[in-house]
């Protein structure tokens, strides 16, 4: 993705006109630096994964791609420069060009007295005037500002009124009381925009109407803009706080920008519920951000395009997750399809006790795969049931009569009591506590026994069971100790101190489990009568837990005893 980007950014710099490219490249530049955010991300967590030296520390690789990208970075920002420059010279240049324009009308105005020839050279002005393009921002007031001052100097100054009609001069004097009386009106206008909107419209009637009697023109001036004026200064209170929002526009949409980005940083939880939620987290960012006011031009249109980058990298990301869950929905599919074949193919099995264990296998299986697609989901569960429904009730029918059907359960019984008590611990502590829980499943699905032997078959089932959990726990304490000898070398690499401090921590959590132990079994006499059996066995195991835990404390100890003695002779 990263190479189409790139192939994209040097497209574009191959064309001549940098100004219709620009955003384009900064939005293409934007999507780069994101996508190489997330494979530093990626080295970075495979690195950690791996095994390295305590002072080791990570180096990011990074690939052809990146290294041509900062090569057309820096060619853009060149050519971004040289076309800034380029812009700043010619409103330079356009500034001279004016500013020789306004001394010719100037010295036209002061010298000229032929009327012919000084039109000549004011048309030649205004002509050139509108052909030359713009200055340098904080130039423009005045330069034009001079402009319209030295083209009205231009009508009084050359003595072309001398050619004018009296009649001409009162009438463009009866037009300019007519838009002063129009601009009283400015301030009865309730919206600004309204007034702002009146203002410009008197404001360029008035510039059209050309010049009135000397007497008069300067007091009407100043009369009438000081109508229009306060108008315009309004308007410019308005835009400049405006634009003072746009700073803080500005701040809240790169907080949103940057919050996102971080939130991309961030594994999400390989689920749909993970996926829905952190769909949602994206969702009410983009919410936030229609929010927030404009930003200004500057800034808004390339804030917008980081932001909406970083968004389109989030969906692609889940597009990709829902794409192998599709793969992971098809393959389970496969595997439940395999299963309710199985079923199928044994459910007219009149071997009851080992198809039963098979029926019962396949259903953890089913459990163990994982789900397909809800359309596929429940019909394929129905079809799986029907067949182990068909089984199961050819089953209970074989054994209606209850004393057969028991009998045949105390057998089944005996025969897990037997598999329990051959069941060797193989090391894997997890492996081993799933083989337990399922004879304990298994136990509980095989129904009722005869009254008369479920007391006893119920304390050989206990009996083996704990024999089992005993073993576990014990091989639990041994692999605790073995672990902790690493800690005590580890502590005997400090000062005595580190090995007091745990000696104490371990003889405080001593007393706390001795305490808990003799108040349990304190407890224990008081559980008598009916109904009170499954209480105790619960007290029992947990005073087993706890004795088995202090002999574990007692082992540590005396390891920090020996790294003690050890120390001393050092010394």
């Amino acid at each position: 993705m990263r190479s189409d980007i790139l192939n994209r950014i040097q497209e574009l710099l191959k064309q001549e006109d940098l100004e219709a490219i620009r955003k384009d490249v900064r939005s293409a530049i934007e999507e780069f630096r994101a996508l190489t955010n997330d494979e530093i991300r990626r080295q970075r967590e495979a690195w950690q994964a791996e095994d390295h030296e305590p002072d080791e520390q990570f180096e990011y690789h990074p690939d052809a791609d990146e290294l041509a990208f900062d090569a057309a970075v820096d060619v853009f920002r060149e050519r971004e420069r040289e076309w800034r420059k380029q812009v700043a010279e010619e409103q330079r240049a356009n500034l001279a060009l004016k500013e020789a324009m306004l001394e010719r009308l100037r010295q036209t105005i002061q010298e000229e007295e032929n009327i012919g020839a000084a039109f000549t050279v004011f048309n030649e002005v205004r002509e050139e005037w509108e052909k030359v393009g713009d200055v340098p921002g904080d130039k423009h007031k005045d330069i034009h500002d001079t402009y319209y001052r030295l083209r009205d100097e231009f009508f009084y100054n050359i003595n072309i009124y001398k050619e004018l009609k009296e009649n001409d001069l009162k009438i463009n004097e009866k037009k300019k009381e007519a838009l002063m009386e129009q601009a009283k009106g400015i301030a009865a206008l309730d919206g600004l925009q309204e007034r702002e909107k009146l203002a410009r419209s008197l404001q360029k009637q008035w510039m059209d109407v050309g010049p009135s009697p000397r007497e008069t023109y300067q007091e009407m001036a100043d009369a009438f803009f000081g109508m229009v004026r306060p108008v315009f200064e309004e308007v410019k209170a308005h835009y400049d706080e405006i634009r003072a929002t746009f700073a803080s526009n500005a701040e809240a949409k790169q907080a949103l920008i940057d919050e996102l980005r971080a939130f991309l940083a961030e594994e999400v939880e390989a689920s749909h519920g993970g996926w829905k939620r952190a769909t949602e987290t994206v969702l009410g960012l983009q919410g936030r951000w229609k929010e927030v006011g404009f930003a200004g031009k500057e800034h808004n249109e390339e804030m917008w395009q980081t932001f909406r980058s970083l968004a389109d990298v989030f969906f692609e990301k889940k597009q990709l997750f829902y794409d192998g869950l599709k793969a992971v929905s098809n393959e389970n599919k496969a595997k439940k399809i395999a299963l309710i074949e199985r079923a199928e193919g044994l459910a007219e099995s009149t071997e009851w006790r080992k198809t039963t264990d098979a029926m019962i296998a396949m259903q953890k299986e089913w459990k163990a795969v994982g789900p397909c697609a809800p359309g596929d989901e429940q019909k394929l569960w129905r079809r799986f049931r029907k067949a182990q429904d068909a089984f199961f009730k050819a089953k209970k029918a074989q054994f209606a009569d209850k004393e057969a059907v028991e009998k045949a359960n105390l057998n089944e019984k005996n025969a897990l009591i037997d598999e329990i008590k051959a069941f060797v611990l193989t090391g894997d502590r997890k492996a081993d506590l799933d083989t337990l829980k399922q004879f304990s499943t298994r136990w509980g699905e095989i129904g009722f026994v005869p009254r008369r032997s479920l007391e006893e078959v119920m304390d050989q089932f206990r009996a083996a069971m704990d024999e089992k959990y005993d073993a576990l726990s014990a091989q639990r304490s041994e692999r605790s100790i073995d672990a902790y000898k690493q800690r005590v070398d580890n502590l005997a690499g400090d000062d005595e101190r580190s090995i007091r401090r745990e000696q104490s921590a371990l003889r405080e959590k001593m007393d706390r489990l001795r305490s808990r132990v003799a108040k349990t079994e304190e407890n224990l006499d008081r559980f008598t009568g009916k109904g009170a059996e499954a209480i105790r066995e619960q007290y029992e195991k947990s005073i087993r837990a706890d004795k088995r835990e202090m002999d574990e404390i007692r082992e540590k100890l005396k390891l920090l005893r020996i790294a003690v003695q050890a120390s001393s002779k050092e010394e």
